[in-house]
């Protein structure tokens, strides 16, 4: 009998779009992660957020789909508990 080889978890390319604060409206940006989940994305992006002090707000949470080659929203993470 064969063995099957343990499964390891699926990258995909995260991106979060972020702002300096309500009086920077104007200037959006984007950190890119790779991560298995959407929840795990976020939590590189709040790690990175706290270690640095940064005061901003978040704004979106999106997966990149390499067969369609669009990014798809995922900003329901954002509302729920982490």
């Amino acid at each position: 009998m064969k063995r099957k080889k343990p499964e390891e978890p699926k990258f995909f390319q995260y991106r979060i779009k972020y702002n300096a604060g309500s009086s920077q409206s104007a200037l959006d940006n984007y950190h890119y992660f790779l991560a298995c989940s959407a929840k795990e994305a976020l939590s590189f992006h709040i790690t990175i957020v706290e270690k640095k002090k940064l005061e901003m707000q978040t704004l979106s949470v999106e997966k990149y789909n390499p067969y369609s080659c669009k990014w798809e929203d995922k900003s329901f993470i954002l509302n729920q508990e982490a």
